[in-house]
């Protein structure tokens, strides 16, 4: 019972995180950073199901994985140069190397789409080459922001 308490005491402020990090975005820089938490939304219900906290659904895993490829694709489009203006976390190294940040947001497609067709027993290793996919883009390419 208490954790049901818990949970409606901090929804609103858990809600508001988003809110709070697009605070002064604006154009391609708010839009970039609402794909990337719509992003991060589609991948927890994956993400419950590879560590086993949710019951293994098929069609939940591929529509998200869909949404994960259809926003990949845009991921360059996204970054047109020297849009660093408001509060982006994208770093100038984007733009010094192009080529090479376009071809992390294709592996990202190429990771989306095996994890489309995974079955229970590969879920877990597909999950983890998307993690390591968008990690190691953020590694490079994204500044952390106080």
């Amino acid at each position: 019972m208490w954790k049901k308490r818990l949970i409606l005491i901090l929804m609103p402020f858990l809600l508001a995180v988003p809110a709070t990090a697009h605070k002064g975005a604006q154009g391609v820089v708010k839009q970039r950073m609402k794909a990337m938490t719509k992003l991060e939304r589609a991948l927890r219900p994956v993400r419950d199901m590879a560590h086993g906290k949710r019951a293994y659904d098929a069609t939940t895993v591929a529509r998200h994985a869909h949404l994960l490829q259809q926003v990949a694709v845009h991921i360059p489009g996204q970054f047109p140069e020297g849009s660093l203006q408001g509060p982006s976390e994208a770093s100038p190294a984007i733009w010094t190397n192009f080529a090479d940040f376009s071809r992390r947001a294709d592996e990202l497609r190429a990771a989306a789409a095996a994890l489309k067709t995974a079955a229970p027993e590969t879920l877990p290793t597909a999950y983890r080459r998307v993690m390591r996919t968008c990690k190691g883009c953020h590694e490079k390419y994204r500044i952390e922001k106080d």
